[in-house]
């Protein structure tokens, strides 16, 4: 059985295989070279967008829990890059928003027009057994024309480094005032 259910729009089932739950590991050397293994898991924001009755068609709705959202071809198109965006980041270094609430790794140049495609997630010890050690769930992801807007006030830290604080309870501090 699929993750997500059946898509279909415009009379057409929309192809959401690339999103299944998937699992990477990674060594922390600040956790003495242990591997954690880190469940991934996508929300369908991205591949929808805000339900806006004056743009969008019914026949578009995507529900996530009790709340519409519709189809974006665009989103969906682009969430194509995340399975491979996820791999990468055990080499990579991300953000902490200003928000202090998730996570962003940036891809850039994702269209003729140079846009950047943030992947926003969270990440958090796993409550399930063994071999899953973090969960990581996608929140959304989408083009943006200014990475700067989403980079302003976000503190960077090593992937690596984020999974061992989380690991060990530590808290993720902001190296910018607020």
């Amino acid at each position: 059985m699929p993750y997500f259910p059946p898509c279909i729009i415009d009379g057409v089932a929309v192809d959401l295989s690339h999103l299944e739950p998937m699992m990477i590991s990674l060594k922390v050397e600040k956790l003495n070279g242990r591997m954690l293994t880190i469940d991934v898991r996508f929300s369908n924001h991205v591949y929808t967008t805000a339900f806006d009755p004056e743009v969008h068609d019914a026949t578009h709705i995507v529900m996530d829990h009790k709340i519409q959202r519709a189809f974006d071809s665009e989103r969906h198109g682009l969430s194509r890059r995340l399975p491979e965006m996820v791999r990468l980041l055990p080499a990579s270094s991300v953000w902490l928003t200003a928000s202090d609430r998730n996570f962003a790794f940036m891809a850039k140049a994702v269209d003729e027009a140079g846009r950047s495609y943030p992947m926003f997630f969270h990440l958090r010890r796993s409550q399930e057994v063994a071999p899953r050690n973090l969960a990581l769930v996608v929140e959304s992801a989408y083009p943006v024309d200014d990475p700067q807007r989403v980079l302003a006030g976000a503190t960077k830290i090593a992937f690596p480094i984020l999974c061992a604080k989380v690991w060990k309870g530590e808290p993720i501090r902001s190296r910018t005032r607020r």
